[in-house]
């Protein structure tokens, strides 16, 4: 099950440079179909993972990085 504070340790490790954006948009993209959400956050964990995998794209050829640091701060806010 996928909960608010495995999503952040995952944007964390994209941010300290352990993994990249195209393996976080993957990661997002399986969880996001194979996955439960908790369901206190569910329709939160899912709009940052659709945000996550949406960002490289590469069908559109888009690559943009989506801002975390907001992210991090809706995730933390969750109660």
């Amino acid at each position: 099950m996928v909960n608010r504070d495995l999503l952040k340790q995952r944007i964390v490790s994209h941010l300290d440079g352990h993994i990249t954006l195209e393996d976080l948009a993957a990661w997002a993209e399986e969880v996001f179909r194979n996955e439960e959400f908790d369901p206190p956050h569910a329709d939160e964990i899912a709009e940052v993972l659709a945000s996550i995998r949406d960002a490289v794209d590469p069908h559109r050829f888009r690559w943009e990085e989506p801002d975390f640091e907001d992210i991090l701060e809706k995730l933390e806010e969750l109660k």
